[in-house]
């Protein structure tokens, strides 16, 4: 009876490791991660372990030399199972094992199976070789997993500690078999033995949904952080935009969103022209111009509020939006910046600048505003043009 059920058992294993070998496989080509890779490796020799194990009933070798190739491919293909899931632990706490380490691995599984297929004795002693074994290297993946806690670790922790425990328990089990193991009820070890296969499935399952869990965690950070890293980059080509590169004020494009952010409560607007810009390039060359303008640029920044709206409007033409406030009130700050720029500064020389001031009102025809702001300032410029003349 025991011989049909630990069959029955068995059988049952090699189906479900089947169904995760090709879930795996499926899902690994479908995004192919590498930290999935040693998973469908895992899976794969744990089914190559079971199929020797089927093949042994089916076709009963009777050659020592056989007997002992089978043994060896069984515990190679257990023990490689083990080593090939911890080697997937690491992958998925963002640690991937190459080649020669695999390789190296695989290599100390085949030495170990080797050594049990040269010592064992009986079917028992194999199996305490075998479930020792799997248990010490899953117990092993437990406390990786919570040393490393990758994404969503509670789960693969939990099939990993609970497949260890079914291990521990196998050999265990089969050691009474040996010798007397006093708190272990022989009624009940025989059983185990004959169906511990179908526990072993079951917490397969819990293994390999716990990789499931992780591997979806993982892909969702990285989509996440990708998400952040497209808005961020989606922000500075905005900022970019709307920038202008010569002196970091805003440029022409922000003119008109800006005004109708201040049009609920109505904004003062500056429109502001160098005077003999020309000349200034002309006599001292374009760079000095350009540093002109950058200094024109740093003194709106001192004279004005940190909320006020600033833009390059076109070459020597730049807009200040105030929202808030009455055009009166901006005198002192005109004053104050026509005194500091009226001196030389350390590389360029003095520079005068004439204004148009207009109030956008409340709901107000912005076009109009930027307008009369505009016509004042040519108007001013015109008068000391006339009067320089």
């Amino acid at each position: 009876m025991e011989v049909l059920l630990y069959r029955w058992s068995t059988m049952a294993q090699l189906v479900s490791d089947t169904m995760i070998m090709i879930f795996l496989v499926v899902l690994y080509r479908s995004v192919r991660r590498p930290e999935l890779r040693p998973h469908v490796w895992a899976w794969t020799a744990n089914f190559v372990a079971l199929s020797i194990t089927v093949g042994y009933w089916v076709f009963r070798p009777e050659q020592y030399w056989l007997r002992k190739l089978v043994a060896t491919l069984y515990v190679s293909m257990k023990m490689s199972f083990a080593c090939l899931l911890i080697v997937g632990v690491a992958a998925l706490s963002g640690r991937i094992v190459r080649g020669r380490r695999i390789g190296a691995v695989l290599l100390a599984c085949l030495a170990y199976g080797i050594f049990v297929a040269l010592t064992y004795q009986s079917i028992n002693q194999l199996g305490v070789y075998n479930a020792a074994g799997s248990a010490l290297l899953l117990w092993s993946a437990v406390a990786l997993i919570l040393r490393e806690q990758p994404p969503a670790w509670s789960w693969l922790a939990a099939g990993f500690a609970v497949r260890a425990g079914f291990a521990s328990v196998e050999a265990l089990a089969y050691l009474s078999q040996l010798t007397s193991v006093a708190w272990l009820p022989p009624d009940l070890v025989e059983p185990y033995l004959a169906a511990h296969s179908s526990f072993d499935g079951a917490a397969e399952w819990m293994i390999a949904l716990g990789c499931v869990l992780t591997m979806y965690r993982i892909i969702a950070a990285e989509l996440a952080h990708s998400h952040q890293e497209m808005s961020a980059a989606k922000e500075r080509m905005r900022e970019l935009a709307e920038s202008d590169m010569l002196t970091g004020l805003a440029n022409r494009r922000t003119l008109m969103p800006a005004l109708r952010a201040v049009r609920p409560q109505g904004a003062s607007i500056l429109f502001f022209d160098l005077n003999d810009f020309k000349q200034i390039n002309d006599r001292f060359g374009h760079q000095m111009g350009d540093d002109c303008l950058k200094r024109f640029a740093q003194v709106l920044r001192a004279n004005f509020r940190p909320g006020d709206t600033l833009i390059r409007y076109a070459g020597d033409e730049f807009i200040v939006i105030a929202p808030g406030m009455r055009p009166e009130s901006l005198e002192p700050r005109i004053a104050a910046a026509r005194v500091e720029l009226g001196k030389a500064g350390a590389d360029t020389p003095a520079i005068r600048f004439s204004v148009g001031l207009s109030f956008l009102e409340i709901d107000g025809d912005v076009d109009a505003a930027v307008a009369i702001a505009d016509s004042a300032m040519y108007k001013q410029k015109q008068e000391k043009h006339l009067k320089s003349a």
